[in-house]
């Protein structure tokens, strides 16, 4: 598996402490952007704009055009950041600017027009120079995503969540109040962390199967897949190892009743330390 197309080039970012990729037929003109971004990747004029942080003054920048997704992990190693965006292009063709609107590297893509996943990998060469790889490939609209990294420096896989086959737990609607009142806080609290433990779309699909539910029925059968099972499980765990409340031996019995239930049906791997 390999790249349609490549392009390098090297960018002096001076004090601007950024790079611009271009999506349009029109290469914009410099701007004076002093306003400071909140991650690697802003999206500001229909461009990206890459955020190289205050001590790097020149970026080696490899492009690559993929017609699929490409593997994640990458030979090098020793990342500093992986992130990957959604992006649209007006173009069939990629340009990388510098602060003053000269125009670095283009890149004609052969996938034509249209929404790409972008992935950054960043690794710092020295205090003063970083190599960035660009992978980008023909993708639906997703969330920005920036990886957890192991102790090599590479990008961690994202779990599994293609399947689709679901399996039924029955309980009460007090009990699935407790599941939604606990699967949201943890939500909110990985949000504020980064979701470093990646739960937070699980987390979002169990609220979405239980809101769906008849509201009058004193016992309903949720169904969930076994991913989703094992972060409620892991939720409920977790809560349970903290120092005992009211709550505790309610969901005790409840994350027994769970395991009781699809316990054979749950996925290999770690989720939240379960």
């Amino acid at each position: 598996m390999r790249p349609l197309a490549t392009a390098e080039a090297a960018v002096q970012i001076a004090e601007d402490e950024w790079y611009r990729i271009s999506t349009g037929d029109i290469i914009p003109d410099a701007l004076d952007r002093d306003m400071r971004s909140h991650g690697t990747f802003d999206l500001f004029q229909g461009d990206v704009f890459v955020d190289t942080g205050t001590t790097a003054r020149n970026v080696d920048i490899t492009i690559e055009e993929w017609g699929t997704e490409p593997p994640l992990q990458v030979d090098t190693g020793g990342f500093a950041e992986v992130v990957e965006s959604s992006v649209s292009f007006e173009a069939a063709r990629l340009r990388v600017l510098s602060a003053s609107g000269l125009q670095a590297l283009a890149l004609d893509l052969e996938g034509g027009t249209g929404m790409y996943r972008l992935r950054l990998y960043s690794r710092y060469l020295d205090t003063r120079r970083q190599w960035h790889l660009l992978r980008l490939w023909p993708a639906v609209t997703a969330p920005e995503w920036i990886y957890q990294l192991d102790d090599d420096g590479q990008p961690i896989e994202r779990p599994d969540r293609t399947a689709t086959e679901t399996f039924e737990v029955k309980m009460t609607t007090d009990q699935v109040g407790i599941v939604r009142a606990e699967v949201r806080k943890m939500a909110l609290m990985e949000i504020e962390e980064g979701d470093v433990d990646d739960i937070v779309e699980d987390c979002d699909r169990v609220c979405d199967a239980i809101d769906s539910l008849p509201r009058t029925a004193q016992e309903v059968r949720v169904a969930l897949t076994a991913r989703q099972w094992k972060v409620t499980l892991a939720v409920l765990e977790h809560h349970g190892n903290l120092a005992p409340d009211p709550g505790s031996e309610s969901m005790r019995y409840l994350h027994d009743l769970i395991v009781s239930a699809v316990g054979n049906h749950l996925p290999p791997g770690r989720v939240y330390g379960l």
